[in-house]
Protein backbone atom coordinates (compact mmCIF):
# COMPACT_ATOMS: atom_id res chain seq x y z
CA UNK A 1 0.00 0.00 0.00
CA UNK A 2 1.55 3.23 -0.69
CA UNK A 3 2.74 5.61 1.78
CA UNK A 4 0.29 8.22 0.73
CA UNK A 5 -2.53 5.74 1.69
CA UNK A 6 -5.12 7.58 3.99
CA UNK A 7 -4.86 4.13 6.23
CA UNK A 8 -1.40 4.47 6.80
CA UNK A 9 -1.63 8.58 7.35
CA UNK A 10 -4.39 7.82 10.02
CA UNK A 11 -2.17 4.51 11.43
CA UNK A 12 0.51 7.10 11.97
CA UNK A 13 -1.79 9.74 13.69
CA UNK A 14 -3.24 7.24 16.10
CA UNK A 15 0.37 6.12 17.30
CA UNK A 16 1.29 9.82 17.26
CA UNK A 17 1.65 10.10 21.33
CA UNK A 18 1.76 13.99 21.55
CA UNK A 19 -1.29 15.73 22.57
CA UNK A 20 0.03 18.98 22.61
CA UNK A 21 -0.97 21.23 20.29
CA UNK A 22 0.83 24.81 21.64
CA UNK A 23 2.90 24.66 18.36
CA UNK A 24 -0.63 25.77 16.75
CA UNK A 25 0.21 29.17 18.24
CA UNK A 26 3.00 29.72 15.47
CA UNK A 27 -0.24 29.74 13.06
CA UNK A 28 -2.61 32.02 14.33
CA UNK A 29 0.21 34.54 15.41
CA UNK A 30 1.00 34.68 11.58
CA UNK A 31 -2.88 35.42 10.62
CA UNK A 32 -4.06 31.97 10.06
CA UNK A 33 -7.64 31.37 12.17
CA UNK A 34 -7.95 27.90 13.81
CA UNK A 35 -11.66 27.35 14.37
CA UNK A 36 -11.00 24.76 17.26
CA UNK A 37 -7.50 24.06 18.26
CA UNK A 38 -8.31 20.98 20.08
CA UNK A 39 -10.16 19.45 17.35
CA UNK A 40 -6.96 20.42 14.73
CA UNK A 41 -4.28 18.96 14.02
CA UNK A 42 -1.47 20.11 11.96
CA UNK A 43 2.08 19.07 11.24
CA UNK A 44 4.72 21.44 12.56
CA UNK A 45 6.62 21.46 9.19
CA UNK A 46 3.21 22.88 6.88
CA UNK A 47 3.43 25.85 5.58
CA UNK A 48 -0.21 28.05 5.71
CA UNK A 49 -0.59 31.45 4.80
CA UNK A 50 -2.60 34.57 6.28
CA UNK A 51 -6.09 35.18 6.26
CA UNK A 52 -6.67 30.91 5.85
CA UNK A 53 -9.52 29.75 8.06
CA UNK A 54 -9.71 26.18 9.13
CA UNK A 55 -12.61 25.04 10.37
CA UNK A 56 -12.84 22.08 13.10
CA UNK A 57 -11.86 18.23 12.89
CA UNK A 58 -9.02 18.98 10.25
CA UNK A 59 -5.88 17.31 9.41
CA UNK A 60 -2.84 19.24 7.29
CA UNK A 61 -0.20 16.84 7.23
CA UNK A 62 3.71 16.79 6.74
CA UNK A 63 4.80 18.17 3.58
CA UNK A 64 2.09 20.71 3.03
CA UNK A 65 1.71 24.05 2.09
CA UNK A 66 -1.28 26.21 1.90
CA UNK A 67 -2.21 29.73 0.22
CA UNK A 68 -3.93 32.39 1.28
CA UNK A 69 -7.46 33.54 2.27
CA UNK A 70 -8.13 29.88 1.48
CA UNK A 71 -11.09 27.98 3.64
CA UNK A 72 -10.09 24.42 4.82
CA UNK A 73 -12.43 21.74 6.46
CA UNK A 74 -14.46 21.25 8.53
CA UNK A 75 -13.74 17.38 8.51
CA UNK A 76 -10.62 17.56 5.82
CA UNK A 77 -7.45 16.00 5.38
CA UNK A 78 -4.86 17.67 3.51
CA UNK A 79 -1.32 15.56 3.27
CA UNK A 80 1.89 16.37 1.17
CA UNK A 81 -0.32 18.71 -1.07
CA UNK A 82 -0.35 22.17 -2.47
CA UNK A 83 -2.79 24.26 -1.58
CA UNK A 84 -3.14 27.98 -3.64
CA UNK A 85 -5.24 30.88 -2.92
CA UNK A 86 -8.24 31.98 -1.79
CA UNK A 87 -9.33 27.97 -2.08
CA UNK A 88 -12.39 26.23 -0.42
CA UNK A 89 -11.84 22.51 0.59
CA UNK A 90 -14.58 21.18 2.23
CA UNK A 91 -15.41 17.53 3.78
CA UNK A 92 -12.87 16.02 1.71
CA UNK A 93 -9.16 14.50 1.37
CA UNK A 94 -6.22 15.70 -1.06
CA UNK A 95 -3.30 13.32 -0.90
CA UNK A 96 -0.38 14.28 -2.42
CA UNK A 97 -1.75 16.48 -5.05
CA UNK A 98 -1.94 19.96 -6.15
CA UNK A 99 -4.99 22.36 -6.21
CA UNK A 100 -4.90 25.93 -7.81
CA UNK A 101 -6.09 29.23 -6.96
CA UNK A 102 -9.64 30.53 -6.60
CA UNK A 103 -10.70 26.31 -7.25
CA UNK A 104 -13.70 24.52 -5.19
CA UNK A 105 -13.33 20.92 -3.56
CA UNK A 106 -16.00 18.94 -2.28
CA UNK A 107 -18.02 17.82 0.16
CA UNK A 108 -16.90 14.31 0.39
CA UNK A 109 -14.40 15.10 -2.59
CA UNK A 110 -10.97 12.49 -2.98
CA UNK A 111 -8.10 13.82 -4.95
CA UNK A 112 -5.34 11.36 -4.78
CA UNK A 113 -1.94 10.32 -6.50
CA UNK A 114 -0.28 13.30 -7.96
CA UNK A 115 -3.27 14.63 -9.32
CA UNK A 116 -3.57 18.75 -9.74
CA UNK A 117 -6.72 20.75 -10.21
CA UNK A 118 -6.11 24.02 -12.47
CA UNK A 119 -7.75 27.21 -10.89
CA UNK A 120 -11.18 28.38 -10.79
CA UNK A 121 -12.40 25.27 -10.96
CA UNK A 122 -14.89 22.98 -9.16
CA UNK A 123 -14.57 19.70 -8.33
CA UNK A 124 -17.80 18.63 -5.85
CA UNK A 125 -19.82 16.15 -3.90
CA UNK A 126 -18.29 12.43 -4.09
CA UNK A 127 -16.03 12.86 -7.11
CA UNK A 128 -12.63 11.00 -6.85
CA UNK A 129 -9.47 12.36 -9.16
CA UNK A 130 -6.71 9.67 -9.37
CA UNK A 131 -3.51 10.49 -11.24
CA UNK A 132 -5.02 13.42 -13.29
CA UNK A 133 -4.96 16.77 -13.99
CA UNK A 134 -8.15 18.76 -14.32
CA UNK A 135 -7.30 22.69 -16.14
CA UNK A 136 -8.82 26.01 -15.27
CA UNK A 137 -12.16 26.54 -15.13
CA UNK A 138 -13.51 23.29 -15.65
CA UNK A 139 -15.90 21.36 -13.80
CA UNK A 140 -17.13 17.91 -11.71
CA UNK A 141 -20.29 18.86 -9.58
CA UNK A 142 -21.33 15.21 -8.86
CA UNK A 143 -20.63 11.54 -8.29
CA UNK A 144 -17.71 10.78 -11.19
CA UNK A 145 -14.82 8.93 -10.66
CA UNK A 146 -11.75 10.45 -13.14
CA UNK A 147 -8.65 8.33 -13.36
CA UNK A 148 -5.44 8.47 -14.89
CA UNK A 149 -6.54 11.52 -17.18
CA UNK A 150 -5.95 14.71 -18.76
CA UNK A 151 -8.90 17.32 -18.85
CA UNK A 152 -7.96 20.03 -20.21
CA UNK A 153 -9.59 23.93 -19.96
CA UNK A 154 -13.07 24.78 -20.03
CA UNK A 155 -14.74 21.47 -19.62
CA UNK A 156 -18.24 20.45 -18.07
CA UNK A 157 -18.39 17.18 -16.54
CA UNK A 158 -21.87 16.14 -15.69
CA UNK A 159 -22.96 13.53 -12.89
CA UNK A 160 -21.88 10.45 -12.96
CA UNK A 161 -19.47 10.40 -15.24
CA UNK A 162 -16.78 7.39 -14.85
CA UNK A 163 -13.17 6.98 -16.86
CA UNK A 164 -12.89 3.13 -17.22
CA UNK A 165 -8.93 3.16 -16.78
CA UNK A 166 -8.49 -0.46 -15.66
CA UNK A 167 -8.75 -3.06 -18.43
CA UNK A 168 -7.96 -6.15 -15.86
CA UNK A 169 -4.36 -6.07 -16.69
CA UNK A 170 -3.11 -2.51 -16.48
CA UNK A 171 -4.26 1.19 -16.51
CA UNK A 172 -4.13 3.36 -19.38
CA UNK A 173 -4.72 6.95 -20.16
CA UNK A 174 -7.15 9.55 -22.06
CA UNK A 175 -7.18 13.13 -22.60
CA UNK A 176 -10.36 15.33 -22.85
CA UNK A 177 -9.28 18.45 -24.77
CA UNK A 178 -10.70 22.19 -24.20
CA UNK A 179 -14.26 23.13 -24.11
CA UNK A 180 -15.80 19.57 -24.19
CA UNK A 181 -19.11 19.39 -22.64
CA UNK A 182 -19.96 15.63 -21.73
CA UNK A 183 -23.21 14.75 -20.41
CA UNK A 184 -24.48 12.73 -17.14
CA UNK A 185 -23.83 9.27 -16.83
CA UNK A 186 -21.34 9.02 -19.62
CA UNK A 187 -18.24 6.52 -19.71
CA UNK A 188 -15.06 6.83 -21.53
CA UNK A 189 -13.28 3.30 -21.83
CA UNK A 190 -9.57 4.22 -21.69
CA UNK A 191 -7.29 5.15 -24.29
CA UNK A 192 -9.64 7.49 -25.89
CA UNK A 193 -8.65 11.37 -27.12
CA UNK A 194 -11.38 13.42 -26.71
CA UNK A 195 -10.79 16.18 -29.15
CA UNK A 196 -11.71 20.19 -28.47
CA UNK A 197 -15.43 21.12 -28.89
CA UNK A 198 -17.09 18.27 -28.41
CA UNK A 199 -20.20 16.74 -26.68
CA UNK A 200 -20.76 13.72 -25.53
CA UNK A 201 -24.24 12.80 -25.11
CA UNK A 202 -25.68 11.77 -21.94
CA UNK A 203 -25.58 7.81 -21.19
CA UNK A 204 -22.81 7.67 -23.22
CA UNK A 205 -19.95 4.76 -23.74
CA UNK A 206 -16.96 6.07 -25.31
CA UNK A 207 -14.76 3.54 -26.76
CA UNK A 208 -12.85 5.40 -29.94
CA UNK A 209 -11.45 8.83 -30.72
CA UNK A 210 -13.97 11.97 -30.70
CA UNK A 211 -12.70 14.27 -33.41
CA UNK A 212 -12.87 17.82 -32.88
CA UNK A 213 -16.50 19.63 -33.15
CA UNK A 214 -18.33 16.33 -32.81
CA UNK A 215 -21.42 15.27 -31.18
CA UNK A 216 -21.48 11.85 -30.19
CA UNK A 217 -23.86 9.52 -28.79
CA UNK A 218 -25.16 5.97 -27.38
CA UNK A 219 -23.90 3.04 -26.54
CA UNK A 220 -20.99 2.67 -27.93
CA UNK A 221 -21.00 6.25 -28.82
CA UNK A 222 -21.27 7.06 -32.73
CA UNK A 223 -20.85 10.44 -34.48
CA UNK A 224 -24.66 12.27 -35.11
CA UNK A 225 -23.56 15.76 -36.11
CA UNK A 226 -19.81 17.64 -36.55
CA UNK A 227 -19.35 21.05 -36.97
CA UNK A 228 -19.05 24.31 -34.53
CA UNK A 229 -21.58 24.09 -31.77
Amino acid sequence: MASFSIFNIFKKIRNNKNSDNSYLKKFTENGVIIKDINSTCIHPNVEISSGTVIFPSTYILEGSKIGKNCIIGPNSTISDAIIGSNVEIVYSIILNSKINDNSQVGPFAYIRDDSTIGSNSIIGNNVEIKSSSIGNNSVSKHFSYIGDAIIDNNVNIGAGFVVANYDGRKKHKSQIQDNVFIGSNSTIISPVLIEKNSIIGAGSVVINNVFENSTVVGIPAKEIKKGKR
